[in-house]
């Protein structure tokens, strides 16, 4: 007779169990090679960006170029590569306009808070040499913030939409 305390006396719940550890898995897989393809976008980025930067003097342009290549390499890759895609949503055309535009919205509030950061840091440091890194602290500080927010919305994007 199986006790009511006993978490695994049934079939279905030892099915029930796989199921949700085999989502967990799942997941977890997507999180991991998305940080990869994240990663190896920001390298595009942070590259085109100092590259051009040699031949472009306006780094507002620059980064545009290189925010923008950046962008659709990660996005192209991950659609791909680590996302199902949703066979009764819209078009992946329009999800990559979508994601642009929420690309261009989150990297001018995070440009913010960067700035933000970045201020707050160098004045608390004002007397030291870490106040010479404020922009690289506060880049560290969102870099995780912004991985989380792009991986939540381009799997929304992809699988549910």
């Amino acid at each position: 007779m199986a006790n009511e305390f006993d978490f695994y006396s049934t079939e279905s719940n030892i099915l029930e169990i796989d199921k949700n550890n085999s989502k967990i898995a799942h997941v977890a897989k997507q999180i991991v090679h998305f940080i990869g393809i994240s990663g190896i976008g920001w390298l595009i980025d942070f590259s085109l960006l100092n590259i051009l930067h040699i031949v472009i003097t306006d780094i507002f342009v620059c980064n545009l170029l290189s925010s923008f290549i950046a962008v659709s390499f990660v996005f192209i890759l991950s659609a791909r590569k680590n996302f199902v895609q949703n066979p009764n949503g819209i078009n992946i055309r329009i999800k990559f306009v979508l994601y642009v535009i929420y690309q261009i919205l989150l990297i001018t509030l995070m440009s913010f808070l960067l700035k933000r950061i970045s201020v707050a840091t160098a004045q608390f440091f004002l007397d030291s040499l870490i106040k010479n890194f404020s922009a690289v602290i506060a880049k560290i500080v969102i870099t995780p913030i912004t991985m989380i927010l792009n991986f939540i919305v381009m799997k929304l994007l992809i699988e549910r939409i």
